[in-house]
Formats: structure tokens, C-alpha cells, sequence
């Protein structure tokens, strides 16, 4: 069975690679990012000027703002919701977001924010100090992390509340909760750790958030880890039942906060070509993801592109954690199964950048090509055993076994619904298995007719019979490779519908 962490690197290697992810001046320098954000977004208000007045007002008094002030004020996620709605609204009669003169009044409130030399935006304005991110100390200008908050139920009764709270519900369908005490504790603690594991890559890649709010597990988001709902606006969003962990935290906020920054980056940069239109774009398969009805396994170019960038900068931070376990061991506990593990991410990452090149190049602007290039620079230093190209046996495997835990589970809670059923589906996974194993000239060992018939053994011995072909470079070679690989996906695909239909991945 597979081993989710790469060979280990040197600290200067990992730290050199880090500088090198926050220091880019085009891709990585977070303030040259949010500077031109902030350019984008006056531009967006001067346009609104001729239908919404208090727009015009705002963008010449941001006009004559510093340029901190001005990244400040337009990293508030309802002043940059209210930008982005009322330029739809003004485009498209389809209803979307926030009425323009509900944007007007959000406009005054900022412009009023502004004269009155109010720190951050309107939103956490409100916001009892209570809730800041960080512990209250002296910080400079550069420690832009200062500037988060976590979202209390406080005064809500503000323009800006409201408006966020009505969002929040056009997304989400319930309220955001508000932490107790020992979770607030539980977050700063896995920034703590984020902080002490990549310090430059926190400061750059935080500095583009703004809020941190914790959702209920309710619904269709029971299980979800963590949200970006409101289109990349400087929030983050997570389960609040799952952050009692710290190294599952400084991951997952990483991976949010990275979102934010590629969204960030669009607004001043081609990374998508000037035509692109994700209804009818290139799509390709997450095969990590499993397959259902809302397509959360068939990718847009700016999913693929989004995972790209996520994925290579969380390669590091694997690395960096598994490399300091043992010292962090005593204060935040071992990492176990709470973060995803380098070799999976550098697996993912090299995936998403090979699509990139191969099938989605097309759809990607200058920018993003030059993007893709400096990112897929970094991935070869962090990967030290490279695959060769085209293999994605590993990553339909890290499905399937995810899964057959899952289906281990569900049948322990609760008697088989169909015995004969299980079996079928058992049989027929083997059958599939022995086909492709038999175009690589290989077997798969004998069991007994109970092994043949059990599903969860059943799928064990596939994972057994199948991981050491993901190693075998001099297999993956032969001509029938491909089309063995194809019938594997085949196999786990159309395995994950059957548990899924069965209720086993609820």
C-alpha cells in the first residue's frame, strides 16, 4: 500500500522554494497582486459612476488614497461582492446579487469608512477585537495577517452585516456560526503552526484574506472541510467540526487563502484567454475526485488552473511538515491521516500541470501560460521521483482506496442490503482487474470463492495486486499500459456510482 510522503528534502532547498513562491513580481509579490486588484476595482467604480453616484465618489476618493489604504478598504468581501454585482446588474438582466441601490448605499458606507481613516473594511469594522485572527501584538505594515478576523454574530444590524449575511444565505442557506471561545483558540493555533512551518508564504498568501467564518455541518456540506462560496471575495470559510486538529487546519487554511490569491491575480492578469467561456471550455477528470451527477470530477480550465496552483505550494507544505514532525510533535501532536501527504499533492499538482499543457493550453491567457511554467519550474525541485509522463494509475488507486474504507465503514454500521448485489459488484471489479493485469502479463493471486465474493476483500486484493504498477516505470512503457490503465478507471469509476448509489460515501 501506498506511502503519502515524498523523499524528504533539505530546509534550504524548501526554503529557497518558498522564496521563490512569494517573491515573483508577478505571480508571487502579493502586494504587486492586490495593487492591481486595486486598480481593477477603481476602474469598475469609475464605469459604475454614470448609473451609481456614490461609486463615482468612492473611486475618486480611493483615487487619492495610499496604496496600502486602498488594498486595505477593497479587500472588504461585501465592498468587492457590491462592485461585482452591480456591474452585472448594469450588464445582464438576469437578477443576479445584491440590487444596485442596495450597492449604493454600500458604496456611501465605504466612502464614509474612508474619510474617517477607519483601518480594514467596513465589514470587520463591527467586529469585536475579540475576534482578530492573530493575538493582539505590535505588528508593521507588512504583517497584512493583522487584518483578519473571524466572523462573530455581532451587530448585525450594520449595512455591511446585513449584506453579508444575505449573501451568505444566497449561497449557503444558513447562518455562519459563531465560535466559542476554545474554537477561537483552535484557530489561532493552526496559524501558529501554518506560521511556524512556511512564515513568508503565510504573511503573503494571508495578506489576501480578510475574514475567517466557521459553517455549521448541516445538510449538503456535512463532511465538506472548507468553502470558498462567495467567488474569491477575502473570506475563508470552514467546518467548524473539523478544526480541532491544527495540522488539518494550517492546511486547509493555506488552500483557501491560496484561492484568494489566484482569484486576486485574475483581476489584473490574462490567466484565462480573452474568449474563454467555462460552459462551453475544455473540461478534463480529477480523478482523485469521486464521479457523480454535479460534475465535481470534470474540471474548467480555471478549476484546473485554481488545483495547480493550490496543489504546488501544498507539496511544500507537506514537505516542510513531515521534515519538522518530529520537533512539533510535543506542541501540536503528530500529524497522522490530517494532512494529505507530499507524494499525493506533488501526484496531484504534476497531473493538473501535464492537463495544463496537454489539453487545456488553449484555453489559458499569457499570463496563465507563464504561470503554469513557473509553477511546473517549482514542482521539479520538490519532486524527486518523477512519474513518467501519462501515468495516472496512482491517482485512480488513491480513489479506490479511499473509498474501500469508506465501504468498510458503512457495512460495519449496518447489516449488507443486498448480499448478492455486493457479491456481483465484487466478481465483476475482479473480472475488470484480471482483464488489464492480463495485458501486462501479470496475475492476480488465488483466494478462496468467500475472498471472491466479499467486496471489501475483494478490493483489498486489487489495491495489493495493482499499487506495484504504479512504481514499475519499466511497465508503464509497454504499448498495452495505456489501454490497462483506461479499463482501471474504467473499473473504479463506474465502482465509486455503485457505492454512491448504495449510500456508503453519505
Amino acid at each position: 500500500m501506498p506511502a503519502y510522503c515524498a523523499p524528504p528534502l533539505d530546509a534550504a532547498v524548501l526554503r529557497a522554494v518558498e522564496t521563490a513562491l512569494v517573491s515573483h513580481p508577478t505571480f508571487g509579490d502579493s502586494n504587486h497582486i492586490r495593487e492591481q486588484l486595486a486598480v481593477a476595482c477603481r476602474r469598475c467604480l469609475h464605469t459604475l459612476g454614470s448609473a451609481l453616484p456614490e461609486a463615482g465618489r468612492l473611486a475618486t476618493l480611493l483615487d487619492g488614497a495610499p496604496p496600502a489604504r486602498q488594498r486595505q478598504l477593497l479587500g472588504d468581501t461585501v465592498l468587492r461582492c457590491a462592485v461585482q454585482h452591480a456591474m452585472r446588474r448594469l450588464q445582464l438582466p438576469d437578477g443576479y446579487g445584491l440590487p444596485l441601490p442596495q450597492c449604493a448605499a454600500l458604496f456611501q458606507v465605504a466612502a464614509e469608512h474612508l474619510r474617517a481613516g477607519l483601518p480594514g473594511g467596513p465589514l470587520a469594522a463591527h467586529l469585536p477585537p475579540m475576534a482578530r485572527l492573530h493575538d493582539t501584538r505590535a505588528m508593521g505594515e507588512e504583517d497584512t495577517g493583522a487584518d483578519i478576523y473571524i466572523w462573530h454574530a455581532w451587530q448585525e444590524d450594520t449595512p455591511y452585516a446585513r449584506a453579508f449575511l444575505t449573501i451568505m444565505h444566497d449561497n449557503h442557506g444558513a447562518a455562519l456560526a459563531t465560535p466559542t471561545p476554545h474554537e477561537r483558540t483552535l484557530l489561532r493555533r493552526g496559524l501558529r503552526l501554518l506560521e511556524t512551518l512556511l512564515p513568508r508564504l503565510t504573511a503573503s498568501t494571508l495578506s489576501h484574506v480578510q475574514l475567517v467564518a466557521l459553517l455549521p455541518e448541516l445538510g449538503t456540506r456535512r463532511g465538506k472541510a472548507s468553502s470558498l462560496p462567495l467567488r474569491g471575495h477575502g473570506s475563508v470559510f470552514l467546518n467548524r467540526e473539523l478544526i480541532g486538529n491544527p495540522w488539518w487546519l494550517a492546511e486547509h487554511l493555506l488552500h483557501e487563502a491560496l484561492h484568494q490569491k489566484l482569484h486576486d491575480l485574475r483581476y489584473g492578469h490574462s490567466l484565462l484567454a480573452p474568449d474563454y467561456a467555462c460552459d462551453d471550455g475544455i473540461k478534463i477528470c480529477a480523478l482523485w475526485n469521486a464521479p457523480d451527477d454535479d460534475g465535481n470530477h470534470d474540471w474548467h480550465a480555471h478549476r484546473v488552473l485554481a488545483g495547480f496552483h493550490a496543489y504546488v505550494h501544498l507539496a511544500l507544505l507537506c514537505l516542510q511538515a513531515e521534515r519538522q514532525e518530529a520537533v512539533l510533535t510535543p506542541q501540536y501532536g503528530p500529524i497522522g491521516q490530517h494532512m494529505r501527504g507530499s507524494r499525493r499533492a506533488i501526484d496531484r499538482a504534476r497531473y493538473l500541470g501535464e492537463q495544463l499543457h496537454s489539453t487545456i493550453w488553449p484555453e489559458l491567457g499569457m499570463a496563465g501560460r507563464h504561470m503554469t511554467q513557473w509553477l511546473l519550474d517549482a514542482l521539479d525541485v520538490l519532486d524527486t521521483q518523477r512519474r513518467p509522463a501519462g501515468a495516472t494509475l496512482h491517482l485512480l488507486l488513491d480513489l479506490y482506496q479511499r473509498q474501500s474504507r469508506q465501504l468498510a465503514a458503512f457495512l460495519m454500521r449496518q447489516p449488507p442490503p443486498d448480499g448478492d448485489a455486493l457479491a456481483w459488484q465484487a466478481a465483476h471489479e475482479l473480472a475488470m482487474t484480471r482483464e488489464a493485469l492480463h495485458m501486462l502479463d501479470r496475475e492476480l493471486p488465488p483466494a478462496s470463492l468467500a475472498q471472491e465474493l466479499h467486496w471489501p476483500q475483494a478490493r483489498q486484493r486489487i489495491l495489493q495486486a495493482l499499487w506495484p504498477l504504479t512504481h514499475d516505470a519499466i511497465l508503464m512503457e509497454r504499448a498495452a499500459y495505456p489501454q490497462a490503465q483506461a479499463l482501471i478507471a474504467q473499473m473504479v469509476q463506474q465502482s465509486s456510482r455503485q457505492l454512491a448509489a448504495l449510500g456508503a460515501l453519505a
